[in-house]
């Protein structure tokens, strides 16, 4: 497992072997604002294990999952709605989502969706895949080359939970910032 510093994305692999492999079952347990206003720690928790997996997300993506744990539905539909429907009246269902991969410290994911027959592999955000999951029923799941990379146990969660969660990004795109 990783340090704290690793949620903070200070300390993630440049990558997790690639994309794929191994999948664990996760559950999303909380969003945690971060102090910069701007962006939030999305929880993700091995179902059956200690790894806690902490991606950075922006307000927006937070606010969407938030609504989304709460089941409250918004008086417009949100994008990931949107998404969800349009998926639903092309005839697929969202099958799954998985966190597979890490590129330059950044969560990569795929939507898995099937339509009749048709299997369909859909590179996004996580923290879109994570949204779109939750409207949708879908499991969420991480490849555990990832968990691995970049996990947490439980007791980090802990102390993140009891520290001030200042945000993981550095001030200038050209040193490195992590958006999911």
């Amino acid at each position: 497992m990783g340090s704290v510093a690793a949620a903070f994305g200070l300390v993630l692999a440049a990558a997790a072997g690639g994309r794929g492999g191994e999948m664990v079952e996760m559950e999303v347990v909380a969003v945690l604002p971060l102090e910069d206003g701007q962006s939030s720690l999305l929880v993700l928790a091995q179902r059956d294990g200690q790894a806690v997996l902490t991606p950075v997300i922006g307000r927006p993506e937070a606010t969407a999952i938030e609504m989304a744990l709460r089941h409250a539905t918004p008086p417009r539909p949100m994008t990931h709605d949107l998404l969800e429907r349009v998926i639903g009246q092309l005839g697929g269902t969202v099958e799954r989502v998985e966190i597979d991969g890490l590129a330059d410290s950044t969560f990569l994911a795929t939507v898995r969706v099937r339509q009749g027959k048709r299997a369909h592999a859909i590179d996004a955000r996580p923290s879109d895949s994570v949204a779109l999951a939750l409207r949708a029923g879908a499991p969420v799941f991480a490849s555990r080359r990832v968990v691995e990379a970049a996990g947490l146990s439980r007791s980090d969660l802990e102390k993140l939970r009891r520290e001030p969660r200042r945000p993981p990004v550095r001030e200038t795109p050209s040193e490195g910032t992590q958006r999911l």
